[in-house]
């Protein structure tokens, strides 16, 4: 009997990793929506994708303060070896 349910249970497993991965997989029984189904949801997920539209132009311009301090200190050594 345990091993019925223990084959029950991984048979299930398997079903809702393939739902997982492939949702949306043409004729299938099991394609779900992803999206938010509660305004509550729905804001959460504007307020999250604005943030990571934030944090990216924040790495853009960590990226681009780190390229110019390297540059400053690349010509601070190129001018001290010269004169």
């Amino acid at each position: 009997m345990e091993n019925e349910g223990s084959e029950k249970l991984g048979k299930g497993m398997r079903r809702l990793f393939l739902r997982i991965r492939n949702p949306r997989r043409e004729g299938s029984a099991y394609a779900f929506e992803m999206s938010p189904g509660c305004p509550f949801g729905a804001l959460v997920e504007e307020r999250l994708k604005n943030m990571e539209g934030n944090i990216q132009e924040l790495k853009g311009r960590i990226n681009g303060l780190i390229s110019l301090l390297l540059g400053v200190v690349l010509v601070e050594v190129i001018m001290r070896l010269v004169g």
